[in-house]
């Protein structure tokens, strides 16, 4: 009967095993992510198995371990570093060099000392028909001291082509620092 008993008891602790993960499930409340509930991952037993049969006055050291996932979104919205605009002036000169314009220009700004910013640089030509075109070049600065911002570039023009002239539009500038004028942030320090 003794051998009876332990059978039950290790069936029974079996069993056991394969349904604890159901209930721990179970308990769980679904997420609002329609209803997904998290799944088990796995499931391990230690301990001394139950002699007696189980019950009050068995002598059971079993601990069951159930490891479950669930799927997390998270999102995270990541607030942009504040910056002022500062004022920024740009002077330009320009040449041309067989298919390239050179063009040399100068940023100044007086806000602040760390800033950087962009431009446009607009490169007018007329080619061989006469017919008059734009040519459009990005760019973009930066520096870390009080000195002006100076640049040199070669701008492909084409073949066969007078340089009309040069201009600059959509210079901005922000400031890495406080602007000199902004007297509150010089009183926090």
């Amino acid at each position: 009967m003794t051998s009876l008993r332990r059978s039950i008891g290790a069936g029974a602790a079996a069993i056991g095993l394969l349904l604890v993960p159901l209930f721990a499930t179970a308990d769980e409340p679904n997420s609002e992510n329609g209803g997904i509930s998290p799944h088990v991952v796995g499931a391990e037993k230690s301990g001394l198995p139950c002699v007696g049969g189980g019950g009050r006055v068995s002598k059971c050291d079993e601990t069951v371990r159930v490891v479950t996932e669930h799927d997390v979104t998270v999102n995270v919205k990541i607030a942009p570093m504040p910056t002022k605009s500062c004022q920024a002036t740009i002077s330009t000169s320009s040449e041309q060099r067989n298919t390239f314009a050179r063009v040399e220009g100068t940023i100044e700004i007086a806000d602040c000392t760390a800033c950087s910013g962009g431009y446009t640089i607009v490169v007018r030509v007329r080619d061989e028909s006469g017919e008059t075109k734009s040519l459009e070049f990005e760019g973009s600065w930066q520096r870390t001291d009080k000195q002006p911002v100076k640049f040199t570039a070669d701008y492909p023009i084409g073949a066969n082509v007078d340089l009309l002239g040069v201009r600059s539009k959509g210079l901005h500038c922000a400031c890495a620092d406080a602007p000199a004028g902004d007297t509150a942030a010089q009183k926090k320090e």
